[in-house]
């Protein structure tokens, strides 16, 4: 795997549709975490792994899944997930949860993932941070053991740049097998449990994969 200046990512980040303020404040966090030995397959873990960070961060905008959504959007998203999701069991309570983060994300991951009940806060404490979305007070202590940093109690740190690369890269590292990677479909499913925005994480591996190379 090809050691990478801070101009070398400035460049890859904006080739894959970065904004340049964007690629700017974040093309020195690159340079910094990602080394030769960061993947275990180099190269190839990281034509996969940075297309789906930008996919999943919104192109590095944000390090917190935002919860705030209309009406409208959640029995949109609800009704396109199989019956018996999570997601499917949201859509009659839409207007109750509508641009509501702490209920949304209580509804959403109440009682999964290693939080409490809904209503318990840890819904509304763990949601989606770093730039692939790590979820759950599981995940997050499973992750704060990893690295040596307490994330169940410190959930916020996960949502500084610098922390928040290493964490996602550590559970890149742990949950994603080598065997899964070159295969888009597949990894989304890791990374996703299932297949939305595949299309937009097809487009920018092409991205990535040109910019990389």
């Amino acid at each position: 795997m090809t050691t990478r200046t801070v101009a070398d990512w400035l460049c890859i980040l904006q080739a894959c549709g970065v904004r340049a303020p964007t690629a700017i404040r974040w093309a020195p966090v690159f340079a910094d975490t990602i080394r030769p030995n960061t993947f275990s397959a180099g190269d190839k873990d990281l034509t996969d792994f940075l297309p789906t960070i930008l996919h999943e961060s919104a192109m590095l905008e944000k390090m917190k899944e935002s919860g705030s959504y209309s009406a409208d959007r959640i029995r949109q998203l609800g009704n396109a997930s199989p019956a018996g999701t999570r997601w499917r069991s949201l859509v009659p309570r839409a207007d109750e949860l509508a641009r509501n983060e702490v209920r949304f994300f209580e509804a959403c991951y109440g009682g999964r993932m290693g939080n409490g009940p809904e209503g318990s806060g840890d819904g509304a404490k763990y949601p989606g941070r770093t730039p692939i979305g790590i979820t759950g007070k599981d995940n997050y202590r499973w992750l704060g053991d990893l690295v040596g940093q307490d994330l169940v109690g410190l959930p916020e740190l996960a949502e500084q740049p610098h922390f928040a690369l290493e964490f996602c890269i550590k559970w890149w590292e742990g949950k994603v097998p080598d065997s899964k990677l070159g295969d888009t479909r597949a990894v989304r499913k890791v990374v996703n449990g299932g297949y939305f925005g595949v299309a937009d994480v097809e487009a920018l591996a092409a991205k990535a994969r040109a910019a990389l190379a």
